[in-house]
């Protein structure tokens, strides 16, 4: 009888990251048509909740297998003493779907997060607070940061885009030009998926500060203009 083997963790790993990949974009569409209030990236993503859980429950139907839904603003947990911060208050990336790592050989790496943190994108809202710095500085490179920890032990991440005012191209070259100041190589590269309500681009990022070093983040934007 030949004997059942598993695929490498590579190969489970990116499984996992395609789906909720899938997930995000399904749940961003209906985002897209249904939302009114855009002035702030929280209410944005807590409006998303519900729209991931019908999603997830539809597509697990469809597909016959379990979907979990996202947590939404889920403290990253210790998993041993070393990482323990005296109960303060652990970082919270947007959304979290967490994969149970069959090939783990301790207990580190038996659960794996995929990490989507979600910033608003478009005209600087004053003179202080510019929306596309904003999605570099707080948003790409908490991916790898020391304090936030976005990505730790994953080899790849999602950012989520809200566009709520200026041009996708006009977004992206501000935020190419933030990106490029503060990473070594580190441009947003576009997929060719013309066509897509949702624009979908791939940016590498060689890590300093968490592991592993080579990360591929995906970044998916929804264009909500013209929302109330």
């Amino acid at each position: 009888m030949a004997r059942y083997t598993l695929p490498l963790f590579s190969v489970l790993w990116k499984r996992h990251e395609t789906l909720y990949i899938e997930i995000f974009i399904l749940a961003l569409q209906r985002l897209k048509s249904s939302i009114d209030d855009i002035s702030h990236e929280d209410i944005i993503s807590e409006f998303l909740c519900p729209i991931l859980n019908k999603v997830c429950f539809e597509e697990g139907r469809k597909r016959n297998c379990e979907i979990r839904t996202p947590d939404w603003e889920k403290p990253i947990q210790p998993l041993n003493n070393s990482e323990l911060k005296g109960g303060k208050i652990r970082k919270r990336p947007d959304f979290t779907c967490k994969f149970t790592n069959p090939l783990a050989n301790d207990a580190d790496e038996h659960e794996i997060p995929l990490h989507i943190e979600c910033k608003r994108l478009g005209e600087a809202t004053s003179d202080s607070w510019k929306l596309n710095k904003n999605y570099v500085i707080n948003g790409i490179m908490r991916f790898d940061s020391s304090e936030h920890e976005y990505g730790k032990r994953a080899s790849s991440g999602i950012m989520i885009g809200y566009i709520v005012s200026m041009s996708p191209d006009q977004i992206l070259t501000e935020v190419n030009d933030y990106g490029k100041e503060r990473f070594h190589n580190g441009q947003i590269i576009e997929y060719q998926s013309k066509g897509n309500t949702i624009r979908q681009y791939q940016q590498k990022l060689v890590r300093e500060k968490l592991q592993p070093e080579i990360f591929q983040l995906t970044h998916l934007w929804v264009d909500l203009r013209n929302r109330c």
